[in-house]
């Protein structure tokens, strides 16, 4: 086999050479045609100019005179052409060297006869031409453009012949790769039969444990598709976020320079005419920050807010919210497990977990039926862990959601968690519903896993580790509630601005500066520690957590070293590793979501800097 498939490669590559010098060949043998043409064309173009004299010396017609004066622009043309195809042949060069000085010379002499025959002396102009020089001339241009063709002919034959040759022995390497391939595919059929006798023989034996290997690499494909999607989402949603911030911060901005412009009458009416469509602006780039919201729940790069969780607690809290949502031709059962063991997540998300859940059942029962919540206590053992393979051994809550409505087909079940897939309508849904479940899911160390047969409905089981002891989660900055009054910056505080998105840090330095505080703005890392290197007064370091190759927290460490009890708010389209761990926030992490209004901004500024000791430098070491 390995022979044979050398064989079929040498082979193969032979071809491919031989047929390239075959182009090459066919190439070169069109190029000695194009020159032949080219000659010819010349002496035609000489000729007619001969013509042309001839003709208005004898009729005096100037009309005869337009086949001299077209010759005698085209013939330097055709010169220069033949130079240029014969640039590689110096005999053929010598040639043209030669015949260059017979032409111009014969269409001098053509030229004088011409303008004596215009001034009037035709006796003259037919003196010049019995004179006999332009028919010597003539004869030799003849000769030598007879011998630039003859050579170009025997080249033609010559490259005609190996251009033969060539195919001829194309088509034999050909045939011996055929014949090679013939072989190796004989060779194949053998082995392949006896292997295949050999893997029947193993499959039979093994074909229960290779069933159950299957399942898991198939859970396992689709844990490693899913991750691979959410990264992606998460770095789209980073991007999107950042100019999601320049898009709402501006519309903001636009929103209180129109609110001043109200108080004043003459721009009232146009105030009031611009505000509904900045308001629908407003709505539609909150909307499109909720989409980047529901990317990042899937990719698993939102900050969460994790705390002691009761899940009998948390649906019975929602049940009256969902009999108003769901409607009444919709009835709700809960079934509530005696001694739930708590878990530590996120409620506020565990909510929305649930209302996607009980839409979804709602779009799928549409002439109406019953929506059951469960909660129970479970042990997944190491077979269960074996088969999905993206979860660990152990202890968990429960949250089971049971709609009675149209299922889910067969074929497209395991394609549901996947972004933006959805069975609604167009315009009905975004596809990031069971999205955002999967990813927050995931996020909080639990499973997820999804059951449904066509006609009878949907299961949707949520699992989450059991809480043994207590912990506190950070908290991420929350966005303002309502329209407060905007807290301004208090005198001599300056701010360090990082952020490596141009458009974000202008819009943020913007905002700082009509808040009133002063701005020491940069791009990235190395521009942020040269300006602290002068060590001038900073209130608080206001920094993007992805700068480039390095990130804010490193940046917040080095600043540290200066000022170290200086103030830190982070600020990020999506979260990584440097300031979340385990989909936590760390500790002492301060953080505003992108987008954010200035509103947000001030906010959290005042909240930083009120309860901040003031920052002092650190002294220099000795």
């Amino acid at each position: 086999m390995a022979v044979g498939f050398g064989l079929v490669v040498v082979a193969a590559i032979a071809v491919a050479l031989m047929f390239a010098r075959s182009r090459e060949a066919d190439k070169l043998v069109d190029h000695t045609f194009e020159v032949q043409s080219t000659a010819q064309t010349l002496l035609s173009q000489v000729q007619a100019a001969e013509n042309g004299q001839r003709d208005f010396l004898i009729t005096g017609d100037d009309d005869y005179l337009k086949r001299f004066d077209g010759a005698l622009a085209r013939v330097p043309e055709l010169l220069a052409s033949l130079r240029q195809q014969t640039a590689d042949n110096p005999r053929q060069q010598a040639r043209l060297d030669r015949l260059e000085p017979l032409v111009k010379a014969r269409f001098d002499r053509i030229q004088s006869s011409i303008d004596l025959a215009k001034e009037g002396d035709r006796d003259a102009a037919f003196d010049v031409v019995k004179a006999g020089e332009g028919k010597t001339l003539m004869d030799d241009i003849v000769a030598e453009l007879s011998a630039f063709v003859k050579a170009e002919r025997d080249l033609l034959a010559m490259r005609q012949s190996r251009s033969a040759e060539i195919r001829l022995w194309l088509s034999l390497l050909t045939g011996m790769a055929l014949v090679a391939a013939t072989l190796l595919a004989v060779l194949l059929a053998i082995a392949t039969r006896q292997a295949v006798s050999g893997l029947l023989e193993r499959t039979r034996e093994l074909e229960e444990e290779s069933k159950l290997r299957r399942e898991a690499e198939a859970t396992l494909m689709q844990a490693q598709k899913m991750e691979a999607v959410g990264q992606l989402s998460g770095g789209i949603a980073h991007d999107f976020n950042n100019l999601l911030t320049i898009i709402i911060g501006n519309l903001d901005a636009m929103k209180r320079q129109l609110a001043m412009l109200a108080g004043l009458e003459p721009a009232r009416d146009i105030a009031g005419k611009l505000s509904k469509s900045l308001d629908a602006a407003l709505r539609g780039a909150q909307g499109s920050a909720q989409l980047t919201h529901r990317l990042l729940a899937f990719s698993r790069r939102q900050a969460l807010e994790p705390q002691r969780l009761d899940l009998n607690r948390l649906v019975s809290g929602m049940l009256e919210m969902f009999r108003r949502t769901l409607g009444s031709d919709i009835s709700i059962e809960t079934v509530l497990g005696a001694g739930l063991w708590p878990t530590f997540a996120d409620g506020h998300q565990l909510e929305n977990v649930l209302l996607n859940l009980a839409l979804n059942a709602k779009a799928a029962m549409p002439d109406g039926g019953c929506l059951t919540i469960e909660t129970a206590n479970t042990y997944l053992d190491d077979a269960y862990v074996r088969r999905f393979g993206d979860i660990k051994a152990g202890q968990y809550a429960v949250l089971c959601v049971t709609d009675t409505g149209t299922g889910i087909a067969k074929d497209i079940l395991d394609k549901v968690f996947e972004p933006f897939f959805t069975t609604k309508p167009p315009g009905e849904g975004s596809g990031l519903g069971l999205a955002m479940v999967h990813g927050f899911v995931k996020q909080s160390g639990g499973h997820v896993r999804i059951y449904s047969e066509e006609g009878r409905g949907t299961t949707v089981k949520i699992y989450l580790p059991r809480l043994i002891g207590e912990e506190v989660g950070a908290v991420p900055a929350g966005k303002a509630e309502g329209k407060q009054a905007i807290p301004r910056a208090k005198p001599g505080e300056m701010i360090l601005l990082v952020e490596d998105s141009e458009g974000v840090r202008e819009y943020a330095r913007d905002i700082l500066l009509e808040l009133g505080y002063g701005v020491i703005d940069a791009a990235n890392v190395q521009e942020a520690l040269r300006a602290v290197a002068k060590k001038p007064h900073i209130s608080l370091l206001f920094t993007d957590v992805v700068l480039g190759e390095s990130n804010g927290r490193v940046l917040a460490d080095k600043v540290r070293q200066i000022y170290p009890n200086l103030p830190v708010l982070f600020t990020t389209g999506y979260t990584r590793n440097a300031i979340v761990h385990q989909g936590r926030l760390d500790p002492d992490v301060q953080l505003l979501n992108k987008p954010f209004t200035q509103q947000d901004l001030a906010r959290k500024l005042r909240e930083l800097l009120d309860g901040a000791a003031t920052p002092e430098v650190a002294p220099a070491a000795s």
